[in-house]
């Protein structure tokens, strides 16, 4: 095989991007391919990406110009295509989190793995180059042995209706934070044992949703002792506002800042030092312009490991990692005590 056909399912704001991507920017790869339910929607779609569309996934993985398949549909509708792509025997790439329920997500990792597919789940910042740097340096001992983590993820306004329900799209400790629980494993090099969450709601309108939060914050215990904080927002109006930072026994990284996407290192023999990687001056980019470079290495990432047949860095066992860490905190915050992993 040459090059991978793909077909995407799901085209809301990141199943257009990836399917974009597949179009256009990643190499050996070729869009055959989308689909969703809303006809309008694939159809035009299609013409733009230059593919054929589908509303019906089965006819889809019928189709057979469809090696592998990218499942970008709302997370509380990934039960079905995740199935039915295992079943059909395809490699797949599935957005984050692999699915909404404790249940769910065991079942369909077992799924997975009974088909025996590559599967590589959509946790992004680990294709995010500063991210990759940093976790290069933290490997190489360059800050010593990890002993603090500290993430926070804050949208300049809150995500579409049905990701602020929890019973839809898990609120904040599950559609966002869980991101940060991921990176917070793969800079730590470490589990997450314990958490104590706290949850509150203190500007955004949330009328008719079940226990509905604005801002949440996480502390977490890890296996050998590391310790960390994760804070989540939807109301930064400044702009979107990512950053991470790994203290360790030799140094310290911070990655992001202010209007640039840098990674920067603080240790004794180098003082601090950090590369000219600044954003254009105004408010910070939302996700889809800050991790843009992260979305096509990703993708790019998932056609590598098809055509050549290795482990994906990032797979259906880390997103099952990264959600039972999510599910503590929504039970941590609930209880009003720290609960573990």
């Amino acid at each position: 095989m040459n090059d991978l056909g793909i077909g995407v399912v799901g085209l809301g704001r990141l199943g257009y991007v990836h399917a974009y991507n597949v179009a256009r920017r990643t190499p050996r790869a070729r869009l055959v391919a989308v689909c969703d339910v809303m006809e309008d929607l694939a159809r035009a779609t299609a013409a733009e990406l230059g593919c054929k569309f589908y509303t019906d996934l089965h006819k889809m993985l019928e189709d057979k110009d469809i090696d592998a398949v990218c499942v970008v549909t709302p997370t509380a509708l990934h039960v079905e295509p995740v199935t039915a792509v295992a079943e059909a025997r395809k490699p797949m790439f599935v957005e984050k989190p692999l699915a909404s329920t404790m249940e769910d997500n065991i079942h369909l990792a077992q799924v997975i793995k009974d088909a025996g597919v590559i599967c590589q789940i959509g946790f992004n910042r680990r294709f995010d180059p500063p991210y990759v740097e940093a976790e290069q340096m933290i490997i190489d001992g360059v800050i010593g042995k990890p002993v603090y983590f500290n993430g926070f993820s804050r949208d300049p306004f809150p995500p579409p209706p049905w990701a602020c329900d929890p019973e839809k799209g898990g609120g904040l400790f599950i559609d966002m934070l869980i991101h940060d629980f991921d990176t917070a494993r793969f800079l730590m090099r470490d589990e997450v044992v314990r958490v104590y969450a706290e949850e509150t709601n203190v500007f955004v309108d949330s009328k008719g949703i079940n226990r509905f939060a604005d801002n949440v914050t996480v502390n977490l215990r890890f296996q050998n002792g590391g310790l960390g904080n994760c804070h989540g927002s939807m109301h930064a109006n400044y702009g979107y506002d990512m950053r991470t930072e790994v203290y360790g026994t030799n140094g310290n990284l911070i990655i992001g800042g202010l209007n640039r996407t840098e990674l920067t290192l603080c240790s004794l023999e180098k003082g601090i030092t950090k590369p000219a990687t600044f954003q254009p001056e105004g408010k910070m980019p939302h996700f889809m312009i800050r991790f843009q470079e992260a979305y096509v290495r990703e993708i790019s990432a998932f056609v590598d490991c098809v055509l050549e047949n290795k482990r994906p860095k990032v797979t259906e066992d880390d997103a099952v990692a990264a959600y039972k860490i999510s599910m503590a905190a929504v039970r941590s915050a609930g209880l009003g005590q720290p609960t573990a992993v």
